[in-house]
């Protein structure tokens, strides 16, 4: 590389990365989201396994290198366990922008041109790259992930580097760990190494380096989770089509940020220019391989509805769009009038910060970050940073009495069915049932509840229960599900004996109905897959599950509809 393109690819790195780092740190926080993965790593420091709750074998997280990145850095460094999440995700974030700029600025490794951020600026000054750039999810990791498979892409494309299909393919293999999704990049990659392979043992060699992990966690998330994929992903039914959901969702995303007239400017300025000196080349092809995988994920978002958090799950995809021009030759005119035009959108962006949140707007797609700093009823600016800050607010304040107080009497159910008031119900007599806790969000409520409690959700993130309920028809994307509280006390082991004792409005006759309906063989095999003690038989049948009923159960919200006659 000559020396100038060298010094300036470097500082465009230096300059992207410090900007993610200090732009991620002032806009710190932790969703109650982020918290969800760190009961599971209490589990793992117990010894309980990878679960999120004790003798319960559910994958309530989506990223499984997420939850064993944290587990590992906690363990090290002995941190408090939201700090290791912030930190990790902050600092994978920052070595994103940092990476992404060395693979681009190598695309130009044979001029000499001073480079200046382009596509990496556009990418730092939107308030939700920041906003993910910590809080407790895995968008840090997932960023990481794209950015260094796509410095070793373009490495691949350099004829120097005549090896580098090895560690590239083994990169590619981990797309399934660090987001199912990200499968989408890593199998094109995976692809195009076969292809281009030349003979049969080197394309044996890529499977080689390629298939194995994933694999070998594949055949083991199935015989022990009872699973194809996280329990994610069956709880939002990742496998459904909302359209009309989705473009409404990509329009919450440009929108406020004027997007399409700044991608129109680089696309006129920048991309037209380059595209009349295309050369049929590796790198070409690396180029192409990633805008396409980038488009294909935009197009995955849009058809499964989007997401409730606003720009959360087309961050990764536009990461990934902007990485060709992630930083750009300033050689004529137009280049610097697209840098200009740039740098302008920026100050104005970062100055306005987030637009998205309104907070008298119907809750479908929120600033997550505003949401929960209001939610928590703090100042706008000092978001939570730890779950003691979700329990300590008015939202949760009486969280900890009602829970003490429920493990206290030894009751079978606590539960929050309108957001504002808990129930407790005692178990049946002669029966001591582990505590069943319901309420929607998971993450700080599952950090204050004891291991051995069984933390469930209403809407199926950790509730196998609820993941297979019928979606809400235009319910809240990613929360479109819902378990009634007859099957709460149901599934709980409550006392029902006296009617008089159940909360108001929840009819007897249905309850019942749902206690038998629990004791019929469909729900019988749910439940034995999660539930039955591990051994190699469970394995095995765990995996006859999930290559089959598994993948396509579904639940009536009616218990009466188990109870008619066939």
């Amino acid at each position: 590389m000559n020396r100038r393109t060298l010094i300036t690819t470097c500082l465009s790195a230096l300059i992207l990365g410090i900007g993610m780092g200090v732009g991620g740190w002032m806009r710190r926080w932790i969703a109650d989201d982020g918290l969800i993965v760190l009961r599971t790593v209490l589990n793992l420091q117990a010894g309980n396994g990878p679960v999120f709750n004790a003798g319960e074998r559910v994958e309530a997280n989506t990223s499984t290198l997420w939850q064993y990145l944290i587990w590992a850095a906690a363990s090290i460094s002995g941190a408090r366990l939201e700090l290791v999440a912030l930190w990790s995700a902050l600092l994978l974030s920052a070595v994103a922008m940092v990476i992404g700029a060395l693979g681009t600025g190598h695309l130009y490794r044979r001029h000499n041109f001073l480079l200046a951020p382009l596509g990496g600026l556009i990418y730092l000054c939107l308030p939700p790259a920041r906003d993910f750039a910590t809080s407790g999810l895995e968008w840090g990791l997932s960023i990481f992930w794209v950015a260094v498979l796509w410095l070793l892409l373009v490495l691949w494309s350099d004829a120097r580097f005549s090896r580098i299909w090895m560690p590239l393919a083994v990169w590619a293999g981990l797309s399934w760990l660090v987001r199912p999704e990200l499968v989408l990049y890593g199998g094109a990659v995976g692809l195009l190494l076969l292809l281009t392979a030349g003979t049969w043992k080197r394309g044996i060699a890529v499977l080689g380096c390629a298939v194995p992990l994933p694999l070998a966690y594949q055949i083991f998330r199935m015989g022990y989770y009872g699973l194809l994929t996280p329990h994610t992903a069956v709880a939002k039914s990742a496998s459904g089509e909302r359209w009309s959901n989705g473009i409404e969702y990509l329009k919450n995303f440009l929108n406020p940020y004027w997007l399409p007239v700044v991608l129109v400017v680089v696309l006129l300025a920048v991309v037209v220019p380059a595209g009349a000196r295309i050369k049929k080349d590796r790198t070409t092809v690396a180029v192409g391989l990633m805008v396409l995988c980038a488009a294909l994920h935009i197009l995955y978002v849009i058809r499964v509805g989007g997401d409730f958090m606003h720009a959360r799950m087309l961050l990764i995809p536009f990461f990934a769009l902007l990485l060709p021009l992630w930083i750009i030759p300033l050689r004529r005119d137009l280049g610097m009038v697209a840098l200009a035009v740039v740098v302008v959108w920026g100050g104005i962006t970062i100055q306005r910060g987030s637009v998205a949140f309104h907070p008298d707007a119907p809750i479908k797609i929120v600033d997550e970050r505003e949401f929960w700093t209001r939610a928590v009823d703090r100042e706008s600016g000092d978001a939570p940073t730890l779950a003691q800050d979700y329990l300590d607010s008015p939202l949760l304040a009486d969280f900890g009495v009602s829970l003490a107080k429920a493990e206290k009497n030894h009751d079978a159910l606590l539960s929050l069915p309108d957001g504002k008031s808990w129930i407790s119900l005692p178990p049946k007599p002669g029966t001591h049932p582990p505590l069943s806790i319901y309420i929607l969000s998971l993450g700080a409520p599952g950090l204050e509840a004891p291991l051995d409690a069984r933390m469930y959700d209403t809407v199926g993130l950790a509730t196998p229960l609820a993941a297979r309920q019928p979606r809400i028809p235009d319910g809240r994307i990613g929360h479109d599900k819902s378990l009634a509280l007859d099957w709460q006390i149901a599934a709980s082991g409550a006392d029902i004996s006296d009617p008089k004792a159940l909360p108001s409005g929840v009819n007897i006759d249905q309850v019942k109905a749902a206690q038998k309906a629990l004791r019929i063989p469909e729900f019988e095999e749910l439940f034995a897959s999660y539930q039955e003690p591990m051994s190699w038989s469970r394995f095995f049948k765990n995996i006859r599950f999930a290559l089959g009923e598994g993948r396509t159960l579904k639940l009536s919200d009616d218990p009466k509809d188990y109870l008619i006659e066939k």
